[in-house]
């Protein structure tokens, strides 16, 4: 699966790193943002990803702080950029069928994708739901969403329980033995 997640001028970290983790989870590839409202290098004007996610890294991940006007530019030919965001003409999450190689784009927290960032999607889903969700839970749902769907059609396979988490909780965890 090939998936990666554009974060469009994102106001918290902690929503940037809860976004990395779902990217880590799902198996998503990268997850790269814009704007000036969180930083990785610590700047005092900016607010830093949490320290668990800096420490922890999730290093499946490429994460990007992209300093562009253009960030569509950026995004590897071949892909399908899909805005997740509310549209009348929006297709809704449970009946969405997800491109082969998605970038999900996601708009700042206390906002929406302005109509030049619509305009550079080729799709645009929304998540029904009756009250917004903020970034990182619709970040998890978009993701979950895709791997359920995928699973259904046999692209990805259904593991075990005990294989599933890549960390120290697998088989020995489950039947009590750690």
């Amino acid at each position: 699966m090939t998936a990666g997640i554009l974060l469009l001028n994102p106001k918290y970290p902690h929503n940037v790193g809860a976004v990395v983790r779902a990217a880590s989870c799902f198996g998503a590839h990268s997850v790269w943002f814009t704007g000036k409202r969180v930083s990785l290098d610590g700047d005092r004007r900016e607010r830093r990803l949490p320290r668990e996610e800096r420490m922890r890294a999730y290093r499946d991940v490429d994460l990007r702080h992209m300093d562009t006007a253009r960030p569509f530019d950026r995004i590897p030919s071949g892909t399908t950029p899909v805005a997740v965001e509310l549209t009348p003409s929006a297709e809704q999450l449970p009946r969405f069928e997800h491109p082969e190689n998605a970038w999900y784009v996601f708009g700042p927290e206390d906002g929406s994708l302005s109509r030049v960032h619509l305009s550079q999607c080729h799709r645009v889903v929304m998540i029904p739901t009756q009250h917004c969700v903020n970034l990182a839970a619709a970040t998890y749902l978009v993701l979950y969403d895709r791997l359920v769907k995928r699973q259904e059609l046999g692209l990805e396979p259904i593991l075990p329980s005990y294989e599933v988490l890549d960390e120290d909780r697998g088989l020995d965890h489950m039947l009590g033995l750690k």
